[in-house]
C-alpha cells in the first residue's frame, strides 16, 4: 500500500513535472519575450531554458514548424534532437491549435525540455528505489524541447500549399515506394482493393468488415457505419469513386535497412487522368480531402488478442482540416 501510495503521490506531483523548467514569477508576454527562432533554440537550448520568447513559424497540432520544409525533418519518436521545429507544451489557458489546420502563427511562451523533467526525475528514482516515481503529463512519452505557451497570434489564416513530389527529394519523404519483394504486398493491396470496392458499390457491410476487426461489436460496428456515412457523403472525397483501372501508387513507411519490413500499405489511386508529379510526398497529406487528385486507402495488420489470428484491416484516412492542394503549374 505504501508502495502505491507514493507512486500515485509521485505522479500527481510529477503530472506538471514536464512544464518545471518553463516556470517563472513572471508572466510571460509578448512585451517582455525575446524575438528568436526556433533552430536557434533547437542549437543553444541551454542558453534558452526558462526564457521568454516570441517565435513565428508554421503551426500545426502541437508543433511549430520554421517552415513548410521543416516537416520533412526526420526525428527519433521521442523528438529529442529536432532542429527545425519544436513542441508546443499543451496547457489549459492558451488551448491547442485546431486539429489539422496548418497556419503561419506567432508563439509567446517559455523555453523548456522533457529531457531535462526525465534527467530530474530518474536522479530522484535513484534516491528513492523503493518508489516509482515518474513523469506525467505530455513528457510522460517524450523528450522533446518545448515553448509553453502563453500567447498564440495567428500570422496568416491562409493555409499553405502542401509540399510536392518536386520539392522533397524521395530520400526526405516519410513514405516509400512499396518494396516490390515485399512478401505481405499481394495481400495488403489486396484488401485495400476491397475497401475500393465496398465504397464505391455502397456496401456497408463490407467496409464495416474490412475496416473493424471487431465488426461484430456493437460499438466498433456503430463507429465504422459513421465512417462510411462520412467518407460517402455527397461533397466527401469517396463520393465518386475512380475505377480499378485508373493509375495506382503503393506506398510503406520509409525505413532504414536495418529496420525490417513495413508495417503496413498505403494504396493511393488517381481520381484523373496522370497524378505524376501529384502524389503525397508525406503521409500526413495521404488525408482524403475532397480537394486533393487521388484517394488512399491504408491496409495493416491487426492482432485479434493474444493467442488469436491476425487479421489484415483497410481504413480510408478522412481529415477535416489540412494543407491546400496546390494550384496547377
Amino acid at each position: 500500500m505504501r508502495r502505491r501510495l507514493a507512486f500515485l503521490i509521485a505522479a500527481a506531483l510529477l503530472n506538471v513535472a514536464g512544464a518545471a523548467s518553463a516556470k517563472s514569477p513572471d508572466r510571460c508576454s509578448p512585451a517582455i519575450a525575446k524575438s528568436t527562432d526556433i533552430e536557434t533554440i533547437q542549437s543553444n537550448y541551454r542558453d534558452w531554458a526558462g526564457q521568454c520568447v516570441r517565435v513565428q513559424g508554421l503551426g500545426i497540432d502541437r508543433h511549430l514548424y520554421a517552415d513548410r520544409q521543416a516537416l520533412t525533418e526526420h526525428t527519433p519518436p521521442f523528438g529529442e534532437g529536432a532542429l527545425r521545429s519544436i513542441v508546443l507544451y499543451p496547457n489549459n489557458k492558451t488551448g491547442r491549435l485546431p486539429e489539422n489546420r496548418p497556419r503561419m502563427i506567432e508563439v509567446t511562451g517559455r523555453v523548456g525540455s522533457c529531457q531535462d523533467a526525465n534527467d530530474a526525475i530518474a536522479e530522484m528514482q535513484t534516491g528513492a528505489p523503493d518508489q516509482i516515481i515518474m513523469v506525467g503529463g505530455y513528457c510522460h512519452t517524450s523528450l522533446a524541447t518545448y515553448i509553453s505557451p502563453s500567447h498564440i497570434r495567428v500570422i496568416d489564416p491562409t493555409r499553405p500549399a502542401r509540399l510536392t513530389e518536386a520539392e522533397v527529394p524521395p530520400e526526405q519523404r516519410d513514405i516509400m515506394d512499396a518494396p516490390t519483394d515485399w512478401p505481405a504486398l499481394p495481400a495488403m493491396r489486396d484488401t485495400a482493393h476491397a475497401l475500393f470496392n465496398a465504397l464505391a458499390k455502397r456496401d456497408r457491410a463490407a467496409f464495416v468488415r474490412l475496416s473493424e476487426p471487431y465488426y461484430d461489436w456493437p460499438i466498433p460496428a456503430k463507429e465504422a457505419k459513421q465512417n462510411f456515412a462520412r467518407l460517402t457523403a455527397p461533397k466527401a472525397a469517396f463520393a465518386h469513386v475512380p475505377a480499378a483501372t485508373q493509375q495506382e501508387r503503393a506506398f510503406t513507411e520509409r525505413l532504414m535497412p536495418e529496420e525490417g519490413t513495413p508495417s503496413g500499405l498505403l494504396l493511393c489511386r488517381c481520381k484523373t487522368s496522370d497524378c505524376t508529379g501529384k502524389w503525397p510526398a508525406l503521409r500526413r497529406d495521404a488525408d482524403n480531402l475532397p480537394e486533393r487528385p487521388y484517394l488512399c486507402i491504408a491496409a495493416n495488420n491487426y492482432l485479434l488478442g493474444p493467442g488469436k489470428a491476425t487479421v489484415i484491416q483497410a481504413t480510408a484516412p478522412l481529415a477535416k482540416d489540412g494543407f491546400a492542394e496546390p494550384s496547377a503549374p
